[in-house]
């Protein structure tokens, strides 16, 4: 492994343990029309993070590719240049937290043998464990008055990846999770769909 990898993928974003403890919610404005948005482009001139572990050429690239081939995969057209229907800007963040866990101890018998005896009585003890947690925003804006009309928030502990190809599968199993409400309805419509093909 060179030494940009060992540096790299212990700090790379997020998300992504195979998605497994991944926390999504998602906000909207109830009262858009999502149903005529058909071309999307990028919000330029923003950066996605003041943390040089996510603002960095590869993370941004690794977060837009999946973006990007999300949003083709639901039939949404990318427009380099000119007017599109939405458009789409990501933040990230790493934040260093701290959480309690308690664990119970009960020993039993000493080990000795029956002529010993005696037992270790139960016992419970707390204590913090520091952790990483990712997350990341993607936000559709109206792509004429520029203002919000939905968010995605993804979040998880922040794991190592053994390689690049791990670390970009990842991430595109965390896009596709965060816009999996986007539109608003799909998820259940897609839920919906998926049940009935099963009951056939």
């Amino acid at each position: 492994m060179t030494r940009l990898h060992r540096l790299l993928l212990p700090l790379l974003i997020l998300l992504l343990a195979g998605c497994s403890t991944l926390s999504v919610q998602t906000d909207y404005d109830p009262e858009y029309d999502f149903t005529r948005l058909k071309t999307w482009t990028w919000v330029k001139g923003r950066k996605p993070s003041d943390d040089v572990r996510i603002n960095n050429d590869l993370m941004r690239k690794r977060i837009e590719r999946a973006i990007s081939a999300v949003l083709a995969a639901r039939g949404y057209r990318y427009v380099e240049k000119g007017p599109a229907d939405f458009q789409v800007n990501w933040f990230g963040a790493i934040d260093r937290k701290i959480r309690y866990e308690t664990i119970s101890h009960f020993y039993g018998t000493l080990g000795y043998g029956p002529y010993y005896g005696g037992y270790w009585p139960a016992y419970t003890q707390t204590y913090p464990v520091e952790y990483e947690e990712g997350t990341l925003i993607i936000d559709i804006l109206d792509g004429k008055t520029h203002k919000l009309v939905w968010r995605g928030v993804g979040s998880d502990y922040v794991t190592e990846h053994k390689n690049p190809a791990e670390l970009d599968k990842g991430i595109r199993e965390a896009v596709e999770k965060i816009l999996a409400g986007f539109p608003p309805g799909r998820a259940i419509d897609q839920g919906a769909s998926e049940a009935a093909s099963q009951g056939r």
